[in-house]
């Protein structure tokens, strides 16, 4: 099943909409700057407004907001909706497939960990149309992972809790029986040199499938989490919210019983794909 057809997935983030603000990570400046640079390239000298999609609680709007952009943020929950408005941002909600734009175009539109809740097939000749001349598309994943062994043993545990396996999205493959370490919400899956392999990110192979010439950078910075902060992070992701409950604390307890008290070291790789319709 593709992540867009997993609605219960999809739909499960209204209701821990609080800590999803709190503590799902922002994006690397860098990255930042290059999504605003692309948006002001098709602008010219006008402020470039920028269509971010699956906008959820505005984490990244806000980041583009603040570093120049105009911001039309769609977002399919009112929860997740509501946090974003109270931001300052403008929130329509809607389903991106659903979304009426009303004759508007924008020189960048925006997907920030949200790329993988849409149809592909449905959403990309939808961008290609909203986009001005010169505009682009931005895809962007944050990407985190626990430095050094500890990595091993939270995995272990994630993979004993989710034994269905995680499809890879950002350039890794998982052997049959591993989990993503933070529930594959188009994050990171789980890797080690024995079982994955690298592998092009799929969403690559279907913009060019769909006439857009994508180009691909990553992003990294180094990270340090308490323990309280890195387990409410992780259990904002979707393959946590739509566990039994009590399996969902067990699995709480048994990583909290593996990350130090002092926290732990993690890496940023995020991921930046910017692609333009081709002509």
């Amino acid at each position: 099943m593709e992540y867009f057809e997993d609605r219960e997935r999809a739909e499960s983030f209204g209701e821990v909409a609080t800590d999803y603000d709190a503590y799902r990570p922002k994006y690397p400046a860098a990255l930042i700057s290059a999504m605003i640079n692309a948006a002001e390239a098709g602008a010219g000298s006008r402020v470039p407004r920028v269509l971010d999609v699956g906008s959820g609680t505005g984490i990244l709007a806000v980041q583009l907001r603040d570093a120049g952009a105009e911001i039309v943020a769609v977002e399919p929950d009112e929860e997740m909706a509501a946090i974003a408005r109270s931001k300052g941002l403008k929130v329509e909600v809607s389903s991106f497939e659903d979304w009426n734009a009303r004759g508007r175009i924008f020189d960048l539109v925006s997907f920030g960990q949200s790329y993988h809740w849409v149809d592909p097939m449905v959403a990309l000749p939808k961008i290609r149309g909203l986009l001005e001349p010169g505009g682009r598309l931005a895809l962007a994943w944050n990407d985190i992972e626990p430095l050094g062994e500890l990595r091993n043993r939270l995995d272990a545990i994630t993979a004993r809790f989710h034994a269905e396996g995680t499809t890879a999205s950002l350039g890794t493959a998982a052997s049959a029986g591993s989990a993503a370490n933070h529930g594959s919400d188009g994050t990171s899956a789980a890797t080690t040199p024995d079982n994955f392999e690298p592998i092009e990110h799929p969403a690559l192979a279907q913009l060019r499938a769909m006439k857009f010439i994508p180009r691909k950078s990553t992003f990294t910075e180094d990270l340090h989490y308490s323990r309280h902060d890195w387990l409410s992070m992780v259990f904002t992701h979707s393959a946590q919210l739509t566990m039994d409950p009590v399996k969902r604390a067990v699995m709480r307890e048994e990583m909290n019983a593996e990350i130090p008290a002092g926290g732990l070291e993690a890496r940023n790789d995020a991921l930046l794909i910017l692609a333009q319709p081709s002509h």
